[in-house]
């Protein structure tokens, strides 16, 4: 690819800062299959090279969290296994910091994948809303790769 011609994931960094930016208010959710991995991924797997440990990166540095790694510290999480058996967590779902402690939940459903209906781990994403008096305010996110 030509220097001079952006990747997708250099236009979707430059783009996650005007995002937030559009909706200060709002809690902003970005979510999708990704193909790329976190640093300190378990297992650690050496075909991912710099740019895609940063094109991660990118979301944090744009004020955007992981929602399950938020709620998940510690566990492995993947939603992707290779014919070798080995697992990526390539999907993600990340939620505007100032909004993140309202994740309810975030998980990863195997179901799905497991029943052949798609080769990839169905997300979900529970974030409480502000609600008026008398209102329990909640928005949920559910999708697969």
């Amino acid at each position: 690819m030509s220097p001079s011609v952006p990747s997708l994931q250099d236009s979707v960094t430059e783009s996650l800062p005007r995002l937030l930016a559009a909706f200060p208010d709002m809690p902003v959710i970005v979510a999708g299959y990704l193909n790329v991995i976190e640093r300190g991924h378990q297992p650690p797997h050496k075909v991912f090279g710099n740019w895609e440990y940063d094109f991660c990166d990118s979301f944090q540095a744009a004020r955007l969290t992981d929602a399950f790694r938020h709620l998940h510290s510690g566990e492995v999480g993947h939603s992707w296994f290779g014919r070798s058996g080995n697992g990526f967590r390539f999907d993600h779902l990340f939620v505007s910091t100032p909004h993140a402690e309202r994740v309810l939940s975030c998980d990863y459903h195997l179901e799905a994948r497991d029943g052949g209906l798609t080769d990839h781990a169905v997300m979900t994403l529970r974030l409480g809303l502000p609600s008026t008096p008398g209102e329990q305010g909640e928005a949920s996110v559910t999708g697969a790769g």
